[in-house]
C-alpha cells in the first residue's frame, strides 16, 4: 500500500539529510524534486573548486533555482581563470532572493564586475576583501538599504568615500578600527551591536575607538566587543594598556550598556581579572552586562557544549547560587579541577570576583564567562 508524505514531512526529512541525499533525493519524483531542490539550493556552502564550478554553472542558466538561494558562501581559489569569475558574476545576478552573502576574496584579481548588476537585497553581509585594490565596495553597500548585519574587512581605499545616506538599516556592525571612522558616520545612533576587529594591545587603540564613537550622534545603548590577548608580557599589556584602556572608554563613551571582552590568546590571571574589572567598572555609569570570553579549550569542548544560566543573590555577606544551580556547579567544579583550567574557566573562583564587580558596580546585572552565565539579583 502506498502512502503519500505531506509535504511537511518531506521537509522535515530533506532538511535533516546530507547535501549528498538532498540532491539524489531530487531525482525521485517530481513532487519531491520541488521539496528538495528548495531545501538544497536555499543554502550554498562553501565547496571545493570543482563542485562550486558545477553550482555556479547550473544557477547562472537556471535562474529558476538562483531564485531559491538565500545564503551563499564565497572563499576565493588562489589559481582560477578569469572565467570563472564571470560564471560566478552570471550565477549572482541570478540570485534576486538573496539575504546573506559571505564573501571572502584574497587574491589579486580584479572583482569589479562580480557584485555589479545584481539586484538581490541582502540583509546580512560579511565581506573579506584584503588584497584587490580596484573594486571599492562603497559602490556596492550603497545598493544595499536592506543590509542589518554588516562583517567587513578591507584597505582603506576601498571605502574612502561611502555615502552618509547608505546603510539606513544596519545595526549590528563588526569591522576593523581604521574603518569605523567612515562605518559610523551617521550610522552610530542606529546600531545595538560594534565589534572591534583586531587586537587591543596598545593604547592608540583605545583612543582610535574613544575618536571613533565620539565623532557622531551616539545611541541610547549599544554592545561594544573588542579582544586583547593574554600571552607574551601579558602582565604588562593588561595592566599598563587593557584596564586604563577600558575604564578610559567607559569615562568618554558613558552609552555602553554591554561590554564583551574577547581574550584571543593566552591566559589571564584571577587576580588580574579581578581588578582590571574593579578598577575599570565604575566608569561604565550605564554598563548592564559584562562578558570575557576566550576560545575553548578542546579538553572543555564535551563538557560545555550547553553553558548554563546561574541567579546569583547578592543580599547576604556571601553571595549564594540559586539551590536549582548549586549541584549543577559543583559537578562543575570538580570536573573544572581535574582540568586545570583558568578563571575564566574555573566557577570556585567566579562568587568572589562577582561580589568584588559588583561591589564597585552596583548596575551590574549579568556577567558571562565561558562556562556559564551569572545574572545577579539582591
Amino acid at each position: 500500500m502506498t502512502v503519500d508524505l505531506p509535504n511537511e514531512v518531506l521537509d522535515l526529512v530533506v532538511q535533516h539529510a546530507t547535501r549528498g541525499t538532498q540532491a539524489r533525493l531530487s531525482a525521485v519524483s517530481s513532487r519531491i524534486y520541488h521539496v528538495s531542490t528548495r531545501v538544497l539550493y536555499a543554502s550554498i556552502p562553501n565547496m571545493s573548486m570543482t563542485r562550486t564550478t558545477q553550482c555556479l554553472f547550473t544557477l547562472s542558466q537556471k535562474p529558476e533555482l538562483a531564485r531559491l538561494v538565500r545564503l551563499f558562501s564565497y572563499v576565493s581559489y588562489s589559481h582560477v581563470l578569469r572565467s570563472f569569475y564571470a560564471l560566478l558574476a552570471r550565477a549572482l545576478r541570478n540570485m534576486t532572493s538573496l539575504q546573506t552573502l559571505w564573501f571572502y576574496h584574497d587574491t589579486y584579481v580584479p572583482m569589479s564586475g562580480v557584485l555589479s548588476q545584481t539586484s538581490f537585497r541582502l540583509t546580512k553581509l560579511i565581506y573579506v576583501a584584503e588584497s584587490d585594490l580596484s573594486y571599492s565596495i562603497f559602490q556596492f553597500l550603497s545598493t544595499q538599504p536592506t543590509i542589518e548585519e554588516l562583517h567587513i574587512s578591507c584597505r582603506l581605499d576601498n571605502m574612502s568615500t561611502l555615502s552618509p545616506e547608505a546603510l539606513p538599516a544596519l545595526r549590528d556592525l563588526t569591522a576593523p578600527l581604521h574603518l569605523l571612522p567612515i562605518l559610523l558616520h551617521s550610522r552610530l545612533s542606529r546600531l545595538s551591536r560594534l565589534s572591534v576587529l583586531g587586537t587591543m594591545s596598545k593604547a592608540e587603540a583605545f583612543i582610535q575607538l574613544r575618536m571613533a564613537l565620539e565623532s557622531t550622534k551616539p545611541p541610547d545603548s549599544i554592545e561594544l566587543v573588542i579582544g586583547t590577548h593574554a600571552r607574551i608580557r601579558a602582565s604588562s599589556i593588561l595592566h599598563n594598556v587593557v584596564t586604563p584602556g577600558l575604564a578610559f572608554l567607559g569615562l568618554r563613551i558613558p552609552f555602553i550598556g554591554s561590554l564583551r571582552l574577547n581574550i584571543h590568546q593566552g591566559r589571564v590571571g584571577r587576580e588580574q581579572l579581578q581588578d582590571m574589572f574593579t578598577f575599570a567598572l565604575p566608569n561604565f555609569p550605564n554598563l548592564k552586562t559584562l562578558a570575557v570570553m576566550s576560545h575553548l579549550p578542546a579538553s572543555y569542548t564535551q563538557v560545555y557544549q550547553d553553558p548554563p544560566t546561574w541567579l546569583v543573590r547578592m543580599s547576604s555577606d556571601a553571595p549564594t547560587l540559586s539551590p536549582q544551580s548549586q549541584d549543577l556547579q559543583s559537578e562543575l567544579v570538580s570536573t573544572q579541577r581535574r582540568l586545570n583550567p583558568d578563571p575564566l574557566y574555573d566557577t570556585s573562583c567566579h562568587m568572589q570576583i562577582l561580589k568584588s564587580w559588583r561591589h564597585v558596580h552596583p548596575g551590574l546585572e549579568r556577567v558571562v564567562f565561558p562556562v556559564g552565565a551569572y545574572i545577579i539579583t539582591d
